[in-house]
């Protein structure tokens, strides 16, 4: 019963702390603070920072090692304001362009892709609509217009560029024949689609992964790049089935895909992602929830996104991937040899219509979201 009381206590306490999910709770909060400045010697405190100051840092794991980047171009990317550079410099030397050069080029086809079509760019209506998403007196409003513009400017100069989606899944193919860890999970997600799109059976076990998708994962994943890190766990815990009725890691527990949808995100970080308050997911969140004030990815998500109970699990499961990756344990992420998908697929009858798949690309514009992120 003590237990249970304490835990009370604390998802209360963090309940009535945590930054809330829109702008119209953090301004109401904020007035609050304003309106009772004994209160809080600091009335211009942020949330997350109200939020710390009660509860203190928790660290459920203690502090990690991060590795960092290996590459120049990988930290040139994962700090970069604008995207389309890393595509003109793969166009500059198209037959010289080493694997790196072209994995980075085709995520900046695939973030851009609806802009590269040839239109022009963030409208009017799209900054008009965003517009309207605020409210009158929110102390968040110049941090989230900063946002938005930080955001929206990843795509500028794609406008009227003639190149496709084609484009993309060409040079991803091309870098992970070269050996690039990113590229070889995004090959594997792209036949994964075009597998799903085609597939006449139904049910988990036909949007399980192929035998040869599986192993591009694993091969991808034992380099422990944060870009195919991210890749992964978009792909086997949201885009397919391949983890659900499986049991994961070293205790065997059921999967749960809000627990390791956090933890892959989690892990990537520990291997050198950008997860500092510029990161693509921290922007999105203060532009169009006004959940601003961040500084990490973690602390984004265990104060905005996450549950108590979630967060912990999230962080087991985070070292458990990592664990994973660096003892080649991939019966404990559900992707070793031998589980992947067992349907067999027919021909289907004459006159008769292939369904086509209806999962795309998450809405929104294009630009708010890199893939895998």
């Amino acid at each position: 019963m003590i237990l249970g009381a304490c835990g009370l206590v604390v998802t209360a306490a963090w309940y009535f702390v945590r930054p809330p999910g829109s702008a119209d709770s953090i301004a109401t909060a904020a007035a609050k603070t304003a309106a009772n400045p004994a209160a809080n010697a600091r009335s211009d405190m942020t949330l997350p920072q109200l939020a710390q100051k009660v509860l203190g840092p928790t660290p459920l794991i203690g502090p990690r090692t991060i590795v960092p980047l290996k590459s120049a171009l990988a930290l040139e990317f994962e700090k970069a304001i604008q995207l389309k550079p890393f595509y003109d410099r793969y166009i500059a030397n198209p037959e010289g362009a080493d694997a790196e050069t072209k994995y980075f080029a085709a995520v900046a086809i695939e973030t851009c892709i609806g802009r590269a079509r040839g239109s022009q760019g963030v409208t009017d209506a799209d900054r008009e609509r965003f517009q309207n998403r605020l409210k009158p007196n929110d102390p968040n409003n110049t941090q989230r217009v900063e946002a938005f513009n930080r955001v929206v400017a990843q795509c500028e100069g794609f406008a009227g560029t003639n190149i496709t989606a084609a484009e993309a899944a060409r040079l991803y193919a091309e870098a992970a024949a070269a050996g690039n860890p990113g590229a070889k999970i995004a090959v594997a997600a792209n036949q994964f689609n075009e597998q799903a799109r085609a597939a006449t059976a139904r049910g988990v076990e036909a949007r399980r992964l192929t035998e040869d998708q599986l192993a591009l994962v694993r091969d991808g994943l034992s380099s422990g790049d944060p870009f195919a890190i991210q890749r992964a766990g978009q792909l086997l815990t949201w885009n397919s089935t391949q983890l659900v009725d499986r049991n994961l890691g070293a205790a065997g527990d059921p999967f749960n895909p809000r627990d390791w949808g956090a933890a892959w995100s989690l892990a990537s970080c520990d291997r050198g992602a950008n997860c500092g308050a510029d990161a693509l997911r921290v922007l999105n969140g203060c532009a169009y929830q006004g959940a601003c004030g961040y500084q990490t990815l973690e602390a984004y998500m265990q104060f905005n996104e996450l549950a108590p109970n979630v967060y912990l699990a999230a962080q087991q499961n985070r070292a458990t991937i990592l664990d994973a990756i660096a003892q080649g344990r991939w019966d404990w992420l559900g992707i070793a040899a031998g589980s992947g998908r067992v349907v067999t697929t027919t021909t289907p009858a004459t006159g008769t219509t292939t369904p086509t798949g209806t999962r795309g690309n998450p809405t929104g514009p294009p630009g708010t979201r890199r893939p895998g992120g």
